[in-house]
């Protein structure tokens, strides 16, 4: 048993990971479902690299593994390094799990790979790294972690707001004795609010209105329902932002410069709080 814990499945796990490094040198994989690129995009720079130190680990880990069944040194590092390659592993399978539709079959064969090594060479230490593995799933699933996947659809009109924000509530009120149908977004979830914070709005609401293929973006109470006022007439190109040419983007700087650097409250919209900067919030009435 040991020699297969040690020695064997080591040497099929670097065979499984360099298989994929040089797989995808050739722009190849052992894995083209849609969960393994998306897992792709999650990452900060090329998957190749994570790749290259997934090879550099089944190799210290198979060293170490035949020097261990040698006796040529301490279990303990092989627990070390499998065991730190496990963890490792469980964070970049949970943060998959928590913002990917779609899970990585090829990760996923890592994960079983170091799940086995670990079982099979000491059960002892297998039960003391369950709790650990267990803490970071929980510590995950705690954080708001933007998912990849579409939210802005269809046509129609979307509203990025609040419910405790008066400036929201002034241009749902207008929606709904208009008869406009709107589908709400709330702030607070991160996926708008990183949509936000990326288009340098400060406040809320910030109105989307899709149409096939041109997505205009209004923000401020005023500017919303002076859209529909106006809705049949040219937009005031002056005061807006051709972005990609096929969104439009309105957005008054003088107001949000008065959120940004003095205590008043903007008069068209409510201050949020961004990922870069706590906004100064609006709740009066």
């Amino acid at each position: 048993m040991k020699k297969i814990s040690f020695i064997y499945l080591p040497l099929l796990f670097t065979i499984y990971v360099t298989t994929e490094a040089v797989l995808k040198l050739f722009h190849s994989t052992l894995c083209e479902s849609t969960g393994c690129l998306l897992a792709d995009s999650l990452l900060r720079f090329d998957s190749i690299y994570l790749n290259f130190i997934g090879v550099a680990d089944a190799l210290v880990i198979l060293l170490i593994g035949i020097l261990t069944f040698n006796k040529k040194v301490s279990e303990k590092l092989f627990f070390i390094v499998v065991v730190s390659s496990l963890l490792f592993e469980t964070i970049m399978l949970g943060y998959q799990y928590f913002a990917s539709p779609q899970m990585c079959k090829f990760c996923m064969g890592v994960y079983t790979f170091l799940v086995l090594i670990t079982l099979l060479s000491s059960r002892k230490y297998f039960i003391m790294v369950v709790p650990a593995v267990i803490a970071l799933i929980t510590a995950l699933s705690f954080l708001a972690i933007p998912k990849s996947q579409a939210f802005v659809v269809s046509n129609g009109n979307y509203l990025i707001q609040s419910s405790t924000c008066p400036h929201c509530k002034k241009v749902k009120a207008y929606l709904k004795e208009q008869h406009i149908d709107f589908t709400k977004l709330d702030i607070d979830d991160i996926e708008a609010r990183n949509f936000a914070t990326f288009l340098n709005f400060k406040t809320i609401p910030i109105l989307l209105v899709k149409d096939g293929k041109n997505v205009q973006i209004i923000n401020g109470d005023k500017n919303i329902i002076e859209y529909f006022e106006n809705k049949n007439e040219t937009i005031n190109m002056e005061d807006s932002v051709q972005v990609e040419d096929s969104a439009t983007v309105e957005d008054d700087s003088s107001d949000n410069s008065q959120l940004i650097n003095g205590d008043e409250e903007d008069d068209e919209g409510c201050g949020f709080v961004s990922l870069t900067k706590l906004e100064s919030n609006c709740s009066k009435e």
